[in-house]
């Protein structure tokens, strides 16, 4: 082996192993986030109602207390559902990755047609992750 095939071999496996590491990372991260938002919009729910009816019985401390509850589990209700965003971005991102280490392959393979449909494929993903970010501004 040539040291250029051997430096695509390389390339390739890095390009892979990145890619399956940062969706596998991404996937576990957005579920955990999609976890804690679903648990503190429960919270904060359930905090909201305690406070309005602590209000109505005329105990204002409670109620004051209970509201700064609420307020603060929709806070953390809003960061994961951003988290959560930035998450799928990254799994998207690995795709990336993952499709270049394949068209990488294909080229030192000698297949040029399966090496611009990968090269298609990584321009499809590079255009969500520019979109995601985007909606995110």
């Amino acid at each position: 082996m040539g040291f250029f095939s051997t430096f695509g071999s390389k390339l390739s496996h890095s390009a892979h192993s990145i890619g399956q590491k940062a969706t596998s990372v991404a996937k576990k991260v957005g579920k955990l986030a999609d976890t804690v938002g679903k648990v503190s919009a429960g919270v904060s729910a359930a905090a909201g109602t305690l406070a309005v009816g602590a209000a109505l019985m005329g105990a204002e401390p409670l109620a004051a207390g209970l509201f700064g509850v609420a307020a603060g589990a929709k806070t953390v209700q809003g960061i994961s559902a951003g988290v959560s965003a930035g998450a799928r971005a990254v799994s998207t991102a690995g795709s990336v990755a993952n499709h270049t280490g394949s068209a990488i392959d294909k080229i030192r393979a000698g297949n040029v047609v399966g090496a611009v449909r990968e090269g298609i494929a990584v321009k499809k993903d590079v255009k969500s992750v520019k979109k995601q970010i985007e909606r995110r501004k």
